[in-house]
């Protein structure tokens, strides 16, 4: 019986941080440093022996780690490069226990929820090494069997690691993942520049991980995810043209909300259920677009907000085509439901509530919702 209890975490932290001039496990991020934010992704997860193994200023090191409640292991032979530190972390796991993860310690822009499924994975399958996967490319962290740590001690071969572990192809499992986090390391000054945006953004999907997310939904087919594209298309317009008048909107909220709006399209009550799937993943902002995709309620009063122009932008659309008179729309969906009371109310809610938003957008745009203006 798999138990995660006997999952280890190993995150190399030993090395001279070369190319970025600056000590990578201790820059700044979230509100912490970088190796903290590493630390707590396994934390989290109920992962809770990760053993740090350090080299370069590790006496630096070890008041965050022990704060952290992990555990410094000192490799004396840091300079030899990354297979040596690896080799450290691995000698303490001994028969303690069944798997690790190892994540050197300046990929930190990770989604918890990439952990829980890597985790779901390990138990519900008998792979021996889970790697996580986005866009054909495999990432960080890889969950390995310690069955292979005999295999990993005595390996003397070049090419390290990878170079061992490619030898027991036939016992890994590929996981897709909507994270591109598991690919993004802060060597350099830019690329941790474009971690730190990563990480601020962590619960907005960007364009490629939507796509991820509906490829993956077994409820949404080609003619959804088209639909979603080019609501995301119109909402993205209408979002764009309102910002010049009123910077109050979240355009990236507003382009993941629609790109995924319909995640649920084949499931009874879709909106709701599609929230569910989305807050569960960890995006609680999307979520809340998704779940009210369907049934929402505004009022002239209140300032535009995400979820209405998601919602609009939906009614605006049939199939792939933009279609401006949504009214027509909602008047033959009525006349095909006229025997039906309760769908009778639902869509003349809805017609009401795309009108609301409608009028709060020409107000904003001084009357101008002909396409050329968005």
């Amino acid at each position: 019986m798999k138990n995660k209890k006997n999952i280890a975490a190993i995150i190399p932290a030993a090395g001279l941080s070369s190319r970025m001039k600056d000590f990578k496990p201790l820059l700044p991020m979230g509100g912490q440093c970088i190796l903290e934010t590493t630390i707590d992704l396994f934390k989290q997860n109920g992962v809770g022996d990760v053993f740090v193994v350090t080299g370069h200023r590790a006496e630096a090191l070890e008041g965050v780690i022990t704060k952290k409640k992990a555990t410094p292991v000192y490799n004396p032979d840091f300079h030899q490069g990354m297979f040596s530190t690896i080799l450290t972390g691995v000698k303490c796991l001994k028969n303690d226990y069944d798997a690790f993860f190892l994540l050197p310690a300046d990929i930190p822009a990770i989604r918890p929820h990439t952990i829980k499924e890597i985790l779901k994975a390990w138990y519900n399958s008998g792979a021996g090494i889970i790697y996580p996967v986005f866009k054909g490319g495999r990432g960080h962290p890889p969950l390995i069997s310690t069955q292979f740590l005999p295999a990993v001690i005595n390996f003397n071969q070049d090419g390290g690691l990878r170079a061992c572990l490619a030898g027991f192809e036939k016992e890994s499992m590929d996981l897709e993942v909507c994270d591109r986090g598991i690919h993004m390391d802060a060597d350099t000054p830019e690329d941790y520049h474009a971690v730190l945006e990563k990480y601020k953004t962590l619960e907005i999907p960007e364009f490629e991980e939507c796509l991820s997310l509906m490829d993956k939904s077994p409820m949404a087919d080609e003619k959804i995810k088209t639909h979603c594209m080019k609501v995301a298309e119109t909402a993205v317009k209408i979002a764009t043209a309102l910002d010049k008048k009123e910077p109050l909107l979240d355009i990236a909220l507003i382009k993941a909300g629609a790109l995924v709006h319909d995640i649920a399209r084949k499931s009874p009550n879709h909106a709701v259920k599609g929230g569910e799937i989305l807050k569960n993943m960890g995006f609680k902002e999307i979520a809340d677009i998704v779940s009210v995709h369907m049934d929402l309620k505004t009022s002239l009063n209140t300032p535009l907000n995400e979820e209405e122009i998601v919602y609009f932008a939906d009614k605006l659309v049939r199939g792939d085509q933009l279609v401006m008179d949504f009214e027509t729309r909602f008047k033959e969906k009525l006349s095909t439901f006229k025997e039906n009371p309760d769908a009778v109310e639902n869509i003349r809610a809805r017609l009401e509530t795309a009108c609301i938003i409608k009028e709060k957008i020409s107000r904003s745009l001084k009357g101008d919702l002909s396409f050329k203006a968005w």
